[in-house]
């Protein structure tokens, strides 16, 4: 038999609920789970504030940990710019009590103290149970060596995604803090990650050391256009592999098949392959030497990046478009136009908790499209009717397990198989039943 206790200290047996119930309990776990991190997380607040360093005992630092705090140097004070300093050797005892190692229990204290000093919004939601506290505490921990004007930039930003933070989320906040505050830190990014740039190549088989088996490494670090550029151009090579000869080779084999097929043909005056990228620029900055622009799923670039990018390139200005047309055509598939506008207008795909990107997703039709010749209405697909879900999720709402509706303020309400009901906005997803 097995006995668990909720929320208020009611014990259930668990053995004989039903779907319906048991989805209940496992939302009441979280809503435990959320409580006991935050509890820890206030202990080690509290905790640091009745063990402030003085000149006697001086400050805890990263060296205590025995590592280096996630990039901060040995010397650095455990938590960031704008928070308090905690006396040396005030973790050890902490950490004891909850059974974990010092190096933790540092690390705990310094992401309580990070969250309640330099991320007061976050903090908030942490209090509220809006937040889990692991997906707090890792915005704390990569802001941890940025100054507090970039933590309280990147706590703004964040405060109300709720549950739409990962890490490449939080990346994104960080750079565009640090474009927004210091624009010049963009352009010395660019030129120290520049000093890394470098080609590679190692013989040896990568599974028997010492073997060379006709296998050879080739690594390349550079300009992300031009990287990019070769990779496309090594699938678009594979594909061709795969329809030219029927190949029954996997796709990474093809794709290191078609570096010789590429090496092959260097020179031979065959066409440029093409390079899609992305790029949101703002006018009026176009001729501001400092500015930045936005290269999506990459993050920030200065002006001179994106020159040095489109130089001697082909470059297609789309013209900004209208968010809200509303026009319809009786075809399955969205015009270019509209399909741009809905991936503009829902960044990601729609499904609750999920945040593939909405280039790489399908363009679903919320009310299943029903072919015109078998007696379907004119205008189905139109913007309104339109949502993006990456494959899995498409598959999943077409299994017709789940259902969902766009609402008039642009949000989406889910109803999952068990009567659990989601809204999905721009800033997360609420659980409503």
């Amino acid at each position: 038999m097995l006995v668990e206790t909720m929320n208020g200290g009611i014990g259930i047996q668990v053995d004989d609920l039903d779907d319906d119930f048991l989805l209940y309990l496992v939302s009441d776990a979280e809503v435990q789970d959320r409580q006991a991190q935050r509890r820890k997380l206030r202990y080690a607040v509290q905790w640091a504030h009745r063990h402030p360093a003085t000149g006697d005992t001086g400050p805890a630092t990263w060296t205590e940990a025995g590592r280096d705090g996630g990039g901060l140097d040995c010397d650095e004070a455990i938590a960031g710019d704008g928070a308090p300093l905690v006396a040396a050797f005030a973790a050890e005892p902490f950490a004891a009590a909850l059974g974990i190692s010092t190096a933790a229990g540092i690390a705990l204290i310094a992401d309580g103290l990070n969250l309640h000093h330099r991320h007061p919004r976050i903090w908030a939601k942490v209090e509220a149970l809006d937040v889990p506290a692991w997906r707090a505490r890792r915005v704390a921990q990569m802001c941890a060596s940025q100054s507090a004007a970039v933590a309280a930039h990147v706590d703004a930003a964040l405060a109300d995604r709720m549950g739409a933070w990962g890490v490449r989320t939080i990346e994104n906040a960080i750079a565009t803090a640090l474009a927004d505050l210091d624009p010049e830190t963009v352009a010395e990014a660019e030129d120290e990650a520049k000093a890394a740039w470098g080609v590679r190549l190692t013989h040896g088989s990568p599974r028997r050391l010492g073997v060379w088996a006709g296998t050879s490494t080739l690594e390349i670090t550079g300009d992300t256009a031009d990287v990019t550029a070769l990779h496309d151009l090594i699938c678009a090579t594979a594909h061709q592999l795969l329809t030219d000869d029927g190949s029954q080779d996997t796709l990474e084999i093809r794709k290191a098949r078609a570096v010789g097929v590429i090496a092959g043909q260097s020179g031979s005056g065959g066409a440029k392959p093409v390079t899609r990228m992305s790029l949101h620029i703002d006018a009026d900055d176009l001729t501001d030497p400092t500015a930045t622009g936005w290269a999506e799923r990459l993050g920030p670039a200065t002006l001179t990046k994106i020159r040095d990018w489109l130089a001697g390139t082909r470059a297609t200005i789309l013209p900004v478009l209208d968010m809200r047309r509303t026009d319809a055509v009786d075809r399955h598939d969205p015009p270019a136009w509209m399909a741009e506008q809905v991936r503009l207008r829902d960044t990601h795909c729609v499904f609750p908790w999920c945040q593939r990107d909405s280039r790489g997703c399908d363009l679903d039709h919320i009310e299943p499209y029903v072919p015109l010749d078998d007696g379907g209405p004119p205008g189905q697909t139109n913007p309104e009717n339109l949502g993006p879900l990456c494959r899995r999720h498409h598959r999943c709402k077409t299994s017709r397990r789940w259902h969902y509706a766009r609402n008039p303020d642009g949000t989406y309400t889910w109803h999952g198989p068990h009567g659990r009901t989601y809204l999905v906005t721009p800033t997360g997803t609420t659980s409503l039943s």
